[in-house]
């Protein structure tokens, strides 16, 4: 993970550098977590090469730059309070480094990544849809993410996993736009769609033997 890169945020932020080293190794240590297949390290880069993107038009947001840093904090498989619980963690990480007013508003965009609702508030489309950015990359990536998931549900069997995908991905395509800012439904709504049909059409062939 890019400490410096941390380090720079923790303390525009309000932060010092010595609590920024601590809660950096505490990020890694939590996304580098061996039951972890595709909430690790490599999806916070990802998702914060997606912001650098998006905010040259967006324009750039510490509280949602802070919030993709933490937002997969804490993961277990088929928990559905793991948002929150990052939210609370986050809290307690930062509680008398950072001020009230900041660690409000990334807690709160923290607990929107949980995707309940198209939120009309611009922070939370923004870092909703960074987070849900992957789901329009090219389909050889997409489905090798989808796996990662399979992966890291692995304690799940086929019918409950598949379920629970098929769950989320028709509330995402029952909504007007599964991205909420413009920027992000120009260059991946279309993609997204397919992808996600695609795979609900072909997904009781892709773990028929586990």
């Amino acid at each position: 993970m890019n400490t410096s890169r941390f380090d720079s945020l923790w303390l525009r932020a309000g932060g010092t550098s010595d609590g920024a080293m601590v809660i950096i190794n505490i990020l890694a240590d939590h996304y580098n977590e061996s039951h972890r297949s595709y909430h690790t390290a490599e999806h916070i880069e990802h998702c914060l090469r997606t912001y650098d993107q998006a905010a040259l038009e967006l324009g750039a947001n510490d509280a949602v730059e802070m919030a993709l840093w933490f937002h997969d904090l804490v993961h277990m498989p088929g928990r559905a309070d793991n948002e929150a619980r990052s939210a609370e963690q986050f809290r307690s990480l930062s509680n008398g480094q950072l001020t009230t007013h900041f660690m409000e508003a990334v807690e709160r965009l923290i607990r929107s990544t949980q995707h309940l609702t198209l939120s009309d508030n611009l922070d939370e489309q923004f870092v909703c849809d960074v987070d849900l950015s992957g789901l329009a990359k090219p389909w050889d990536t997409f489905i090798a993410d989808t796996h990662l998931l399979r992966q890291e549900n692995e304690a799940s069997d086929n019918a409950t996993f598949q379920a629970g995908l098929r769950h989320f991905f028709n509330h995402l395509l029952d909504r007007p736009h599964i991205y909420g800012a413009s920027w992000f439904r120009a260059r991946g709504e279309t993609t997204a769609r397919k992808n996600i049909k695609r795979l609900l059409t072909d997904m009781e062939f892709l773990w028929a033997h586990k």
